[in-house]
Parts: structure tokens; C-alpha cells; sequence
């Protein structure tokens, strides 16, 4: 047996010391880059603790001869050994020379990360007290404040702007910071912390410069307020009594166009006097505002009884405006009636000039229009009495009354007593010239209905006559002619009574000149329709008896000649007597055909 195969238990013990102390080194190697690589954020001192014990534990990375003993070792140790035991040591060794070789690069890595973890942590270490110094400026400028007078505020504006100050002086500093921080920023393995402490400080600057402006804008403010709501108050007082004397200076003027003009005028000042006190009183109370962000309660209280005095001192322009408008619904007023009465005036001239007509021009017109323009009249002064007396009732409110009345005022007065005098007169003149001309109307009706009556009949006798008379060829026709031309004659004489009675009708009007001048024209177609009645007449009646006797000469011929077949008759019959009668009815034939043809 060799010296190690004797000392086997020994050496064994020894080489599985050795085994198990390289692979409590690199489970040490890896709980320390477990450690470095956390999500942990450690203060500097706390990681400068992990990175030297890491690099301490890196110190002799390769282990090689660490490495070499144990594999030679384990040679000699297992040349006598059985053939299982001997493969599990060997396996035990390269995994764990597998697990080294694995655990080498990791190692380099993380040394090259700790490095940029170190420097990470130096720059958290850099920004501290600027950090810090930027929380106390931020601090400085967030606080509430409450400064009771004007000099409390002058005090912190001092404060603020050295404050402000002292951040210019730090900006180049924490611009070499930014970007110190952005530069390491570009590592792609940086920590995580990082990205947090380059927003800090960026956001830190930026938010804590705009703080403290803004708190200094608002201290600024704060004063211009201070001063501005001490100096309005004197100001408005001054516009609340301005204004109360302008409101006194607005009063009523009864001369139109004066009235319109200061109507005008009071307008005016009371938009300039609005702007002017509204403006004011804005600006106190966006100073009122601003005093009160930073006001403490008691002072604000004080403050607020201060402008809600103001406020309702501002009413001061309702009042202005009310009297404004009340001056303005006088003028309206006023204007309409004084257009009313010179409405009426201009109205009066073409009533008196319509009544003239009425009277002396009445021949030119028919009664019925008379009438109705007598009536249309009466209805429009009617009309007219009752716009004067609504302006008589408008004038009591919108005029003075008594005893001591202004000249301009009482100058309306007295046009309105002068237009509803001359109004009521016209109405009463109106009136007796309507009642003369009513009986006028019922003679005219009458008259009217017998020119309406015998006109269609005239025209209808007019054309018959044109016509002519037809020509007869027996008697009986003859006999009917005769019949019809009687009826047209006795029509003609009814019709003449019509058109008598519508004259005499016309002959009791005022004027009936333009109805003499009708019926004179319809008596003259009258005559000669009624002459050609009577030449009709005459001529049927002188046909109609030729016609008859024609008649009879024939029946007593006939009767002569059938008894002349008796012995009686051959015992009268005389051919003298025959030819006689013959001769006679010949004569009377043509006398017959001769008046038919005459008609």
C-alpha cells in the first residue's frame, strides 16, 4: 500500500475541506453580486461595504491552483478506487469547475457595473446638499404666510428675491450636475436609482425656481394690492359722490329737442360714469381678492365688512340708470305726443278741406257718396276725439299741473286745448251736413231702382225695334202681330211711368244735375222707340182691317156664288154685280199686299 492509499482517510478529508471551501467561496461570490445587483438603493458607505467585499472575494478569481491540486488530488486519491466511486467524485469535481468557469465572466461583468453602481452613488452623494438646498428654497417658498400690513410684505419680498438669488448663483453648478447625470444616463446599465436622483435634481431646479417666482410674483402682487385697495377706496369715494351729483342734475325739460339733446347728454355721463366706477370697483375688489390668499382671518374679516359697505354703495348706478331710463320714457313720451298734436294739426287742414269739398263741390259726386264720405269723416274725427282725449288724460301725468306750469310745458297745453276745440267744432259741423244730406240717399235709392228697372227694358225695346215686324200671310198671323205690337205699346207707356216717377224722385235731391242728364238721355231713346210702337201700330191695325175686309169680300163672294146654283139664285145672279165685286176684291188685295209690304 502506498504512503496514499494509507493516508487515504486523511488526504480525503483534507481534499473535501478544500472542495467544499471553493464552493462556500463562490456561493459568497454570488450572494455578494446578489447583493450589488438588488433593487436595493443603499447610502454610499452602505454599498463602498458590498463593493470591497466583493472585490475582496475577487481577488484571486482564477483559482488555478486551487483548481490543479484538487484535480491532482483526486487523481491519486482514486487509482485504487472502485469504478462508481471514482466517477461520482470526478463528476463532483467538474461540476464544480464548470460552476467556476460559469461564475469568471458574471464576475468581470458585475466588476465593470460596480464600478458604474460606485460612481452612481458618488453623484447621489454630489446632489445631496443641492438637493437639500433646493428643498429649503422650495420650503421657504410653500409655507403660508400671512402678513397683516404692507410692511410685512415688503419684509418677505426682501426674503424671496435673496432667495432667488441664491438659486441663480447655484445654476451653473446644478447645470454641471444635469449633466453629469445625463451623461451617465446614456449607460445602458445604470441603476434604476439613477433615473430618479437626474429627475430630482432636473424636476428639483426647475420646480423650486418656479415656486419662488411665483411666490414673489404673488408677494409683488400682494403689495400692489395692499397699496391699490388703500388708494381705491379714496377713489371711489370721490366716484360714489360724482355720481350722486350727476343723478341730481337729471331732471325733466318740456322743450322737445332740449329735452332730447340733454337726454343725450345724461346718457353719456352715465356710461362714462359707469365704465369709470365699474372699472374702480373691479380693481378693489381683484385687490380684495389677492389681499386674501395671504390674509389671516381676522384682518380678512375686517376687509370683507370694508368692501361689502362698497358694494352696496355701487347700487348708486341702478339709481343712475333707473333715472337715466325714466328721463328716457319721458322723452319717448313727450315726442309722441308732440307728433300726435302735429299729426292731428296736419290731419285738422285736410278735414276742413274734405268738409269744403263736401259742401261746395257736393254736385260732383251722387248722394250715396256724399254720404259716405260725410260718414267716413264723422267715423275718422270720431277717431281722432278719442286719440285727443287719451293725449288729455297723457298730458295730466306727462305734464306739469297748476297754477305755475314752465312756458314750454304750458305750450303743449295750450296746443292740444286749441286742436280739441277746432276738432270738436269740425265734428259738429260735420254732423249738420250728414243730416242734411241723409234724405238725399232715400231719393236717390229711388231713383237708382227706376233707372235700374228701365234700362234692361230700354235696351231689350231698342233692339226689337231695330228689327223690324215680320210679314204676315194670313190674318190670324196678321191678328197675332197686331196682338204683339199692342203689348209692346202698352209696355211702353208702363215703363214711361217708371222712368216719370225715378225723375221726380231725382228732383227732390240738393243737387240732381247728373241725374236730370240720364234721364234726359233715356227719355230721348224713349220717344224714339215709342214712335216706331206707334207706326207699328197704325200700319198692323190699317193691315189688319184691309185684311178682314179682303176677308170678307171673299166669304160674301163665295156665298153669292153658291146660291147662284139655287133657283133662288139663277133668278138674283147679275154679272154686272159679279164683276163689281171682283173688281173690288182685286182692289182691296193689292191695298192688303201693299201694306204688308210696307211694314
Amino acid at each position: 500500500m502506498t504512503f496514499w492509499q494509507e493516508n487515504y482517510t486523511f488526504i480525503k478529508d483534507v481534499y473535501d475541506m478544500r472542495h467544499q471551501k471553493m464552493a462556500e467561496w463562490m456561493e459568497n461570490v454570488e450572494k455578494a453580486i446578489a447583493r450589488i445587483m438588488a433593487d436595493k438603493v443603499y447610502t454610499s458607505a452602505e454599498f463602498k461595504r458590498e463593493r470591497d467585499n466583493f472585490h475582496s472575494l475577487c481577488k484571486d478569481l482564477e483559482k488555478v491552483e486551487v483548481k490543479k491540486w484538487l484535480a491532482h488530488i483526486l487523481k491519486i486519491l482514486m487509482e485504487e478506487r472502485a469504478k462508481d466511486q471514482r466517477k461520482d467524485e470526478y463528476d463532483k469535481l467538474d461540476a464544480l469547475i464548470k460552476r467556476h468557469e460559469e461564475l469568471i465572466p458574471w464576475v468581470q461583468k458585475v466588476s465593470i457595473q460596480v464600478d458604474l453602481y460606485w460612481k452612481c452613488y458618488a453623484y447621489g452623494d454630489e446632489l445631496k446638499p443641492h438637493i437639500e438646498f433646493l428643498d429649503g428654497i422650495m420650503l421657504s417658498s410653500s409655507r403660508e404666510i400671512a402678513p397683516s400690513c404692507v410692511e410685512n410684505v415688503e419684509e418677505l419680498i426682501e426674503r424671496q428675491e435673496k432667495a432667488l438669488v441664491q438659486l441663480e448663483t447655484k445654476r451653473n453648478v446644478v447645470k454641471d450636475l444635469i449633466e453629469k447625470g445625463n451623461s451617465l444616463l446614456q449607460n445602458p446599465d445604470r441603476p434604476k436609482f439613477l433615473d430618479q436622483h437626474v429627475k430630482m435634481i432636473v424636476e428639483g431646479w426647475d420646480d423650486t425656481k418656479l415656486k419662488a417666482q411665483e411666490r414673489l410674483k404673488l408677494l409683488q402682487d400682494t403689495k400692489h394690492a395692499w397699496e391699490g385697495y388703500a388708494d381705491g377706496q379714496v377713489v371711489i369715494e370721490e366716484a360714489f359722490a360724482k355720481a350722486e351729483e350727476e343723478i341730481k342734475k337729471i331732471k325733466k325739460r318740456f322743450n322737445l329737442e332740449s329735452a332730447k339733446e340733454d337726454l343725450a347728454k345724461r346718457k353719456q355721463l352715465y356710461d362714462k360714469t359707469k365704465n369709470e366706477l365699474q372699472k374702480i370697483y373691479d380693481d378693489l375688489k381683484r385687490d380684495y381678492d389677492t389681499m386674501c390668499i395671504t390674509l389671516p382671518d381676522d384682518k380678512k374679516a375686517i376687509v370683507k365688512k370694508e368692501l361689502d359697505a362698497l358694494t352696496e354703495k355701487m347700487t348708486v348706478l341702478k339709481t343712475f340708470e333707473d333715472k337715466v331710463n325714466k328721463i328716457e320714457d319721458f322723452c319717448t313720451n313727450l315726442e309722441l305726443f308732440d307728433n300726435t298734436n302735429k299729426s292731428l294739426d296736419d290731419w285738422m287742414s285736410r278735414a276742413a278741406s274734405e268738409l269744403d269739398k263736401i259742401k261746395n263741390h257736393s254736385k260732383d259726386m251722387v248722394p250715396e257718396d256724399r254720404v259716405a264720405v260725410c260718414m267716413e269723416l264723422q267715423e275718422d274725427i270720431a277717431a281722432k276725439v278719442i286719440i285727443i282725449e287719451e293725449s288729455i288724460e297723457k298730458e295730466k301725468s306727462l305734464l306739469p299741473q297748476g297754477e305755475t306750469v314752465p312756458k314750454d310745458a304750458m305750450e303743449h297745453k295750450d296746443e292740444l286745448t286749441r286742436i280739441h276745440k277746432f276738432v270738436l267744432g269740425l265734428q259738429e259741423k260735420v254732423r249738420l251736413e250728414c243730416s242734411a244730406f241723409s234724405e238725399d240717399v232715400k231719393f236717390w235709392a229711388e231713383y237708382k231702382t227706376g233707372i235700374k228697372e228701365f234700362t234692361p227694358w230700354i235696351e231689350a225695346a231698342e233692339k226689337e225695334s231695330a228689327a223690324g215686324l215680320a210679314k204676315p200671310t194670313t190674318l190670324p198671323a196678321a191678328l197675332q202681330l197686331y196682338d204683339k205690337i199692342n203689348l209692346f205699346d202698352k209696355s211702353c207707356l208702363g215703363h214711361i211711368k217708371i222712368l216719370d216717377a225715378a225723375n221726380d224722385a231725382a228732383q227732390k235731391m240738393t243737387t240732381h244735375q247728373e241725374a236730370d242728364d240720364q234721364i234726359k238721355e233715356l227719355r230721348g231713346r224713349y220717344d224714339k222707340v215709342k214712335k216706331i210702337a206707334d207706326s207699328w201700330l197704325n200700319k198692323v191695325n190699317t193691315l189688319v182691317q184691309e185684311w178682314k175686309l179682303l176677308d170678307s169680300t171673299v166669304n160674301e163672294l163665295n156665298d153669292w156664288v153658291a146660291k147662284d146654283k139655287t133657283a133662288e139664285g139663277e133668278n138674283q145672279f147679275s154679272l154686272e154685280k159679279m164683276e163689281s165685286t171682283l173688281s173690288e176684291l182685286k182692289n182691296i188685295f193689292k191695298e192688303k199686299e201693299k201694306l204688308v209690304d210696307d211694314l
